[in-house]
């Protein structure tokens, strides 16, 4: 019998005050006209009311902004048209000082004794602090992919990310081909290798780390004689790569010879007790077209490069 009389305490009433009062989800009842007609006192109090009594027969753009207020009401018709819930629907509230809430929300329709559809009620719960937490890490990882595609001295993009660009660029020229067509001249890619000539000598006669001020300034040198579309990695030591999209081997004989010339014409004082270094670099090419696979590509502008050193360096192969 004492268990009857305490479960019998616990009347709608009792139980309905109970989560007004001490949830901590945001929790609401509206009306056809999306009108409040209950709201819990953790909704009450987001916007700074200390009884939920006041909020009844207010609506959503009374304490809203428009736009939030027009998506809000434009989901509780389409629930009360289709009788289906919102479950767990991500919601973004840019308040007036600039300052962002996020909600997971769900709504529901509510019937009446005939199965009628007579408002709806929702429940949301703020989750700022997991969508702080969650653009943070997702901005620490993207940092983190970008600093494991970045050669740490010169600011170039490093040989692990080279190999991985190179494949997808080949992958993507392989898909635009049409077979049975005449080849397009142009759709190929190119690649040119280069080597700081006598870079060895320079380390050895005024230190590595001058030798490090000669990489960053050739780094600076290949990057502004890029187009918006070319890539320039560090592959090792003093040995540089360039990715050219688009571009046949005439194309990047031109863009070689560039660099080559803007190079030649970039001294450097590394000591001012010595004279001006005047830089030059050798240089090999190649194409996709003239190569069946990565491997090849890559290996024919090495060996075009080191046909540049033999003949007598500060040139393009």
């Amino acid at each position: 019998m004492a268990k009857e009389k305490n479960n019998a305490s616990f009347s709608n009433e009792v139980i309905l005050e109970i989560i007004r009062n001490y949830s901590n989800d945001t929790i609401y009842f509206k009306d056809e006209q999306s009108r409040f007609i209950w709201n819990s006192r953790a909704h009450a109090a987001q916007f700074g009311i200390n009884d939920p009594k006041e909020m009844v027969g207010k609506t959503d753009f009374d304490y809203f902004p428009k736009d939030f207020a027009t998506r809000a009401r434009k989901e509780e018709l389409e629930i009360m048209e289709t009788k289906n819930p919102l479950i767990s629907n991500i919601e973004k509230l840019e308040k007036a000082d600039g300052s962002v809430i996020w909600y997971s929300a769900s709504k529901y329709p509510v019937f009446n004794d005939k199965g009628e559809v007579i408002g709806t009620w929702g429940i949301s719960r703020n989750i700022t602090a997991l969508k702080t937490v969650e653009e943070e890490l997702s901005r620490t990882n993207e940092k983190l992919k970008r600093l494991s595609q970045i050669d740490d001295l010169t600011g170039l993009f490093n040989r692990r990310y080279f190999y991985e660009m190179v494949e997808k660029t080949a992958y993507q020229y392989d898909r635009r081909r049409s077979p049975g067509e005449a080849e397009d001249p142009k759709n190929t890619f190119s690649l040119i290798s280069l080597d700081i000539d006598h870079f060895k000598k320079i380390n050895d006669e005024y230190g590595h780390s001058k030798g490090d001020d000669v990489l960053r300034l050739v780094a600076g040198i290949l990057t502004s004689q890029c187009r918006k579309s070319d890539m320039v990695f560090r592959i090792d030591g003093d040995e540089f790569m360039m990715l050219l999209p688009d571009t046949p081997l005439k194309g990047a004989k031109v863009q070689a010879e560039r660099v080559r010339a803007a190079l030649s014409s970039s001294p450097i004082i590394l000591d001012d007790n010595k004279p001006t270094l005047h830089l030059s670099a050798s240089m090999g090419i190649s194409s996709y077209s003239e190569n069946s696979n990565v491997a090849e590509l890559i290996r024919m502008a090495d060996d075009r490069l080191y046909t540049s050193k033999n003949i007598g360096r500060n040139c393009v192969t």
